[in-house]
C-alpha cells in the first residue's frame, strides 16, 4: 500500500545530492545538478567541482533516471567524450553511501547523491530527488 500511495499522492522521493556540513553551497535546483554531475558547472560552494558518483544500486539508478535523464552507456560514451577532449575530469565513483558521505564530508567542492536514509550531520542536503 506504500507505495501505491506514493505513486498516487506525490512524488516518491529516493534520495539526496549532498556536500560536506561545512559547505558554503547552497539549495539547488535540478537544472543545477545536472549541470554540475554533467561537468557543465566547474565549482559547487566556490570550491572546484569533485563530483562523485556511486556505482550501482536503486539510488544510482533513481539519479540518472530523474535527475540526469542519461544512464548506463549513454552516460559513460558522455563521460568519455569529455575526458577525451579535455573538457572535464572523471567523476569518482564510490561503492555505498558511506564512502560517498566520507568523501564529501572531507573534500572541499566534493557533492555527491546518496539514499535519504543515509543523510546524517556530516553532509548537507542541496536536493532531494
Amino acid at each position: 500500500m506504500g507505495l501505491a500511495l506514493c505513486a498516487l499522492s506525490f512524488p516518491c522521493l529516493a534520495g539526496s545530492v549532498v556536500v560536506g556540513a561545512d559547505s558554503s553551497a547552497g539549495a539547488m535546483d535540478a537544472e543545477a545538478v545536472k549541470r554540475v554531475f554533467l561537468g557543465r558547472e566547474a565549482t559547487v560552494g566556490g570550491k572546484p567541482a569533485v563530483v562523485v558518483y556511486q556505482k550501482a544500486g536503486a539510488t544510482k539508478q533513481a539519479f540518472e533516471d530523474k535527475v540526469l535523464g542519461r544512464s548506463g552507456a549513454d552516460l559513460a560514451g558522455y563521460w568519455s567524450k569529455l575526458i577525451f577532449t579535455g573538457k572535464a575530469k572523471a567523476p569518482e565513483e564510490l561503492s555505498s553511501d558511506a564512502a560517498v558521505k566520507a568523501k564529501v564530508a572531507s573534500t572541499p567542492g566534493a557533492v555527491g547523491y546518496i539514499d535519504d536514509a543515509a543523510v546524517d550531520g556530516t553532509v548537507k542536503v542541496l536536493f532531494k530527488f
